[in-house]
């Protein structure tokens, strides 16, 4: 039996069921990110639409983590999102990996994957991301991949202010 093996791709429309399961479990699993509340009546064809449509973008992208076994089925443990602000040059990053993947490098490998996007493809300056400031290991990692922190502030989540930082990381450089 071969060992599982895990890649980092950018999402195609065939990942959209997938990657709705992802999500939907991400989103029991933690509190540490925010996705659209319409995520419970997307359909697989609408979220297949938005996939292509972000594909065909140079400032907008979803790179996913997937984990393949031996008997073919993959399984998406991971993904990150960019997602440009206004018409700045300036993107929003998230990062979220199943709590089972947790630790073992995928988020860390996600972020590179970003960052490499972000400085060979996109029109993209900037990202910046927004992380609540008692998720330690994201804040030391989000530290280590080169981001800085510029703000401290308040957020709402789940109706309670949440203290975050903003973090920022410049692509050209």
């Amino acid at each position: 039996m071969s060992e599982d093996e895990v890649s980092i791709c950018i999402a195609e429309p065939n990942d959209a069921e997938n990657l709705i399961r992802a999500l939907k479990q991400l989103t029991n699993e933690s509190d540490t990110f925010t996705v659209d509340h319409s995520l419970s009546q997307i359909s697989i064809k609408d979220q297949q639409r938005q996939i292509m449509l972000i594909n065909q973008t140079r400032d907008n992208i979803i790179l996913i983590a997937k984990l393949h076994n031996d008997k073919g089925i993959d399984k998406i443990i991971g993904l990150v999102t960019i997602q440009q602000i206004n018409d700045t040059q300036c993107g929003e990053l998230g990062v979220a990996v199943l709590k089972n993947y947790w630790n073992q490098g995928i988020a860390t490998a996600l972020i590179e994957e970003s960052v490499y996007w972000g400085a060979t493809y996109s029109n993209l300056n900037d990202f910046y991301l927004i992380v609540k400031k008692d998720n330690f290991a994201a804040v030391h990692l989000y530290k280590k991949m080169g981001f800085k922190q510029s703000k401290k502030r308040f957020i709402k989540m789940n109706n309670n202010l949440k203290s975050t930082y903003k973090m920022h990381y410049s692509i050209k450089k």
